[in-house]
């Protein structure tokens, strides 16, 4: 085997594929990437039982091949590569590959390619297709409410629900929820699946192109295949009926409360602060909502106290309410607008938090119950 290809397009290539080598691989030979150089395109894979990514590089081909080596390694050498070019280099009957950049020379010893499995091919039954700004909005949304807790599985992963020509993302670990919905570009017949969160924040990372994309999503039974340009994204859906998120939320509310997004995310984040004891899992946050103002404070033995006013425009009557800091800090980051509207019935229940003009987005929050 022998390419030559431009080395900041593998660099680009090799580090969009490397969550997939998993960092306590269930084999060793999960430790490795698949190079395969045909046809004037590297194609580069690597995978784990969850997860398997690869990705396309134009390159010049002087002698068709594959190798398997070390991810990491080649991963970190290529990353520190100056010369414009480089040339992969493998001899029939060596166990090495002669990796040169302008100066630079190095020979890597080679994994037995004979254990590494094919990678997964996805005949795709049912097919969505998002365009590359609205599938970062509908995960930079949604994807934060998600539970970290694996032994949940079923909340670890975003509701992705087609219906009605639109697309929502639900996100939820039973303290919280998050909806987002957009019209759909592209029609596609109704359907919901469950997405893993691995795979949603790396189809995030990659969608940094100047030029826009398109998400290609194909289902076949249990496994899911994403395709952005030349990456290829394979897993396995998460399984499960997702519950009744629509049920959750409040028909309707007794009090309403305008707030300016970035005053208030910069106060609960410092009052948070105070709350944040040794031992304590969350930092509380309380609000007392009265008139025109917001008094919000925290406090712990270990650190003190702290207090803080914003102002607001309420409707109805004083309520006191207490959060968990995190899950208000993590919606007003997603907002993206100048202000946002709590609304709430009493210190107890479901409160609704949502941008003041963007009616397509909303975030549901059960209060701590606390004494004031």
């Amino acid at each position: 085997m022998e390419f030559t290809c431009e080395t900041n397009a593998l660099k680009k290539a090799v580090q969009s594929i490397m969550s997939a080598v998993p960092a306590k691989p269930s084999a060793p030979v999960f430790a490795g990437m698949h190079i395969v150089a045909k046809e004037q395109t590297v194609r580069l894979e690597t995978m784990d039982i969850t997860l398997a990514m690869s990705n396309e590089v134009a390159a010049k081909i002087q002698e068709p091949g594959e190798i398997i080596i070390n991810a990491t390694r080649f991963a970190e050498l290529v990353r520190y590569l100056d010369g414009e070019t480089i040339c992969i280099a493998k001899a029939d009957d060596s166990e090495s590959v002669q990796l040169q950049s302008g100066r630079t020379r190095y020979n890597i010893l080679l994994m037995n390619i004979a254990d590494y499995p094919k990678f997964p091919d996805v005949d795709a039954e049912q097919h969505i297709v998002i365009p590359d700004e609205a599938m970062k909005e509908l995960i930079k949304k949604t994807a934060f409410a998600c539970s970290t807790d694996e032994t949940r599985p079923l909340f670890t992963g975003v509701l992705c629900d087609i219906s009605g020509g639109k697309v929502t993302f639900v996100g939820t670990n039973t303290h919280r929820l998050a909806i987002k919905s957009l019209p759909l570009a592209v029609e596609a017949e109704n359907q919901s699946l469950i997405l893993p969160s691995l795979m949603l924040k790396e189809i995030s990372k990659n969608l940094d192109s100047k030029v826009p994309q398109e998400v290609h999503i194909g289902t076949k039974r249990n496994q899911i295949q994403v395709v952005i340009d030349k990456l290829v994204m394979v897993s396995r859906l998460i399984e499960g009926k997702f519950p009744d998120y629509r049920r959750v939320i409040p028909p309707s509310f007794g009090v309403s409360c305008v707030v300016n997004v970035k005053e208030m995310l910069g106060a609960v984040s410092r009052i948070a602060l105070c709350g944040t004891a040794t031992g304590n899992a969350y930092s509380i946050v309380k609000m007392n909502i009265d008139g025109d103002e917001i008094k919000i404070t925290s406090s712990s033995p270990e650190i003190g106290t702290g207090v803080e006013t914003i102002g607001c425009e309420m409707q109805g009557d004083p309520v006191n309410v207490a959060f968990n800091a995190s899950y208000l800090v993590d919606m007003l980051r997603s907002i993206g607008e100048e202000k946002a509207v709590l609304e709430l019935t009493d210190s107890l229940k479901p409160v609704r938090i949502r941008p003041e003009k963007e009616t397509d987005y909303l975030y549901i929050v059960t209060p701590v119950r606390v004494l004031f």
